[in-house]
């Protein structure tokens, strides 16, 4: 975890400070190592929400978009009690996960089903060559508004694999100005479409609560 609660503030992890989980109450005690990124941890072991990972610099530059404040939101279920950290959720509702790691297809669908107005943010760059295939797969553009490029995979990735079938809006990051929208994937013919987005326009509809934009082709 990024923020611990040390008297009632939300506080970054430093050697040996210690601070209470905002989630779940318990002790946390701060991890500040030369390899992984500082972090707070559980001083029993147990983590309190097992949809929780290890964050890379890569997700922690994409929560300092957002206040502290609305980084690592306790989100809850008040039917049945469960309780999940969200990466990112704004004052309007909208959830905003930021995934590196691989998720399981169920992970994934029950995150989707539990937060409800969701999006996903996906690095990718975590695999070597997914940029390059990619590229090499993107024609068009096939459709002017909203602006979309149909996409063949090559490569042995499951990048679009794994999120073409996700029920909520998936972004995909490269590293660039601009994110991918994945509109569809075929994972049989291995074909889809995605659609480009500033990262600026993208950055300020999430914080001004407006429905994400869409680019059109400007003949």
């Amino acid at each position: 975890m990024r923020y611990a609660i040390i008297e009632g503030v939300k506080t970054e992890a430093s050697p040996k400070l210690k601070g209470i989980c905002s989630n779940c109450g318990a002790e946390l005690v701060a991890k500040c190592g030369r390899v992984k990124v500082w972090h707070w941890a559980h001083k029993n072991k147990v983590e309190c929400d097992p949809w929780w990972e290890n964050e890379t610099e890569w997700h922690r530059n994409w929560k300092d978009f957002f206040p502290v404040e609305w980084q690592e939101v306790s989100h809850i279920d008040h039917k049945t009690g469960e309780k999940h950290i969200a990466d990112v959720k704004n004052p309007y509702g909208l959830v905003i996960e930021i995934q590196h790691s691989p998720i399981k297809f169920e992970e994934r669908l029950s995150r989707e089903e539990f937060y409800g107005d969701m999006i996903w943010i996906v690095d990718g760059k975590r695999g070597p060559l997914d940029e390059s295939y990619f590229n090499m797969g993107r024609s068009g553009p096939i459709q002017k508004d909203p602006l979309a490029y149909q996409v063949n995979w090559y490569g042995r990735s499951r990048l679009l694999h794994n999120w073409g079938e996700s029920k909520v809006k998936v972004y995909i990051d490269f590293g660039h100005d601009h994110l991918w929208r994945l509109v569809f994937f075929d994972p049989v013919k291995k074909v889809g479409a995605v659609g480009p987005i500033s990262k600026a326009v993208f950055i300020e509809d999430c914080l001004k609560g407006n429905t994400i934009s869409v680019s059109k082709k400007v003949d």
